[in-house]
């Protein structure tokens, strides 16, 4: 049986430091549970950009379409405001969601009862 693989994809911003703490579960799961992942990391993002002098590399998401599960950080920051659109960090993300055909941005949401009349 092969393990499944991922891909971690840190990014920039807080990306790095959330994606650590996902790789220390990742590998308690192998240490503990004895679920192994096979894993690669690559670069997104403003992290690809200043790399690469693109947001995703040709080579990261030929990767992205052959592993079971990509785990993202985050992408972008003020350092990249300046940057023209078509390499600005998020158009990692957006090339990703294109050609894996992902749609969903699923994120917890909470509506207060005060506010309730005031969302649609």
């Amino acid at each position: 049986m092969t393990n499944p693989s991922l891909l971690i994809l840190p990014g920039d911003g807080i990306g790095p430091e959330v994606m650590a703490e996902v790789r220390r579960i990742i590998d308690w799961f192998g240490a503990k549970r004895d679920l192994a992942f096979d894993v690669t990391e690559d670069l997104v993002g403003g992290a690809a950009y200043d790399a690469h002098g693109v947001p995703l590399s040709d080579a990261t998401m030929a990767k992205a379409q052959e592993v079971d599960a990509v785990l993202l950080g985050a992408v972008g920051g003020p350092n990249y405001d300046n940057l023209d659109f078509s390499v600005k960090p998020e158009r990692g993300l957006l090339r990703l969601r294109k050609e894996m055909d992902l749609f969903a941005n699923l994120r917890p949401a909470q509506c207060f009862d005060a506010l309730a009349d005031f969302s649609s």
